[in-house]
């Protein structure tokens, strides 16, 4: 851990935004040596005696902050008789007032300085898919009804939207500075190199996501509670339940409103139907159950319904009627 990463997590970890691989970093760093723990129990009574409410006028004399400080440690040498002070203490206080300022800055520059404006892309009722470029050149699609919210200039530390309704995410890779989307609810989806789907909608009971690659973090109320998906995982979150459900997915296809295609690689025609089904709005009936385990593999963009069971037909040797609107059968068949 860099000499200065601790400042960034102490201040994490007293106001609850430390994630608890972050928090098992600074209680390492806390136990290699008992001057760690003296510099974070000094960083504390700073926090603890900050007055509240301050304005944006506040000031700050790095020179005389420095002076100040280095003849408060040396005054109380000076009051323990008969102490020597070594070079390796000298040093340790010399650090610590340097810890302090570095405190002093990065508080006044994240909590003092004047926060940047917020942009707000919402996406009209009427209106289809929305592309949207962050500030960091991440990519977001955003889906209809959708909205994100997010500065015009990221900070130092980290990248922050927050989205309503549903929006696929292709993020810049940037380690140093992690990519946390805030949803709704309290949830909360942090970026560690990814492209995903995250579907919070207003006033739905579940919120879900999906990525395709990369993996992510996710904490359902956005406390310290996560879990880390990874290519095909979906999580979806209820609210009412407070249940979390992880599974695999068979495809991709709940992105086909940002691919504009359905794609199949050799995927179960049980999950071919499914997917045909959701898409189409219809329903389809394989009468033979064990055709359901053959598979399939194509890409769809704008083919119909028809000419996809048509192809079916010719594929799998299915017959294919269509008994009443939107209800199409499929008898026979044999894999290939």
């Amino acid at each position: 851990m860099q000499e200065f990463d601790f400042t960034l997590l102490l201040h994490k970890r007293f106001t609850g935004e430390i994630t608890p691989s972050e928090s098992a970093a600074l209680d390492a760093w806390l136990e290699q040596s008992p001057q760690n723990a003296q510099l974070a129990d000094q960083y504390l009574r700073v926090w603890a005696e900050a007055p509240e409410g301050r304005t944006h006028d506040f000031r700050l004399d790095m020179n005389a902050e420095f002076r100040r400080l280095l003849v408060r440690l040396d005054g109380a040498d000076r009051r323990t008789p008969a102490k020597t002070v070594t070079i390796g203490r000298m040093w340790m206080r010399v650090a610590a007032a340097v810890a302090f300022l570095l405190v002093a800055t990065w508080g006044y520059r994240q909590f003092m300085a004047p926060a940047p404006g917020v942009f707000v892309e919402n996406v009209h009722r009427d209106g289809g898919n929305r592309l949207v470029v962050l500030p960091d050149g991440s990519r977001v699609w955003l889906r209809q009804n959708a909205t994100i919210k997010y500065p015009e200039q990221f900070f130092a530390h980290e990248r922050r939207v927050e989205l309503t309704g549903e929006a696929y995410f292709d993020v810049a890779h940037r380690a140093e500075q992690p990519f946390r989307i805030g949803l709704e609810h309290g949830g909360l989806v942090e970026v560690l190199g990814t492209q995903f789907n995250v579907r919070a909608v207003a006033g739905a009971d579940e919120t879900c996501v999906l990525v395709r690659s990369g993996k992510v973090r996710y904490a359902p109320t956005g406390k310290s509670e996560s879990t880390i998906l990874r290519a095909n995982d979906r999580a979806v979150f209820s609210r009412k339940n407070a249940h979390l459900s992880l599974t695999k997915a068979q495809t991709l296809n709940e992105l086909t409103w940002q691919t504009g295609r359905l794609e199949f690689d050799s995927t179960p025609l049980r999950y071919v139907v499914a997917d045909l089904e959701k898409h189409y709005g219809a329903t389809i009936e394989v009468q033979n159950k064990e055709m359901l385990d053959c598979v399939y593999s194509n890409t769809l963009t704008v083919q119909t319904l028809e000419e996809v069971l048509e192809s079916f037909s010719l594929i799998y040797k299915f017959r294919v009627s269509h008994p009443a609107s939107g209800h199409y059968r499929l008898e026979s068949g044999k894999c290939n």
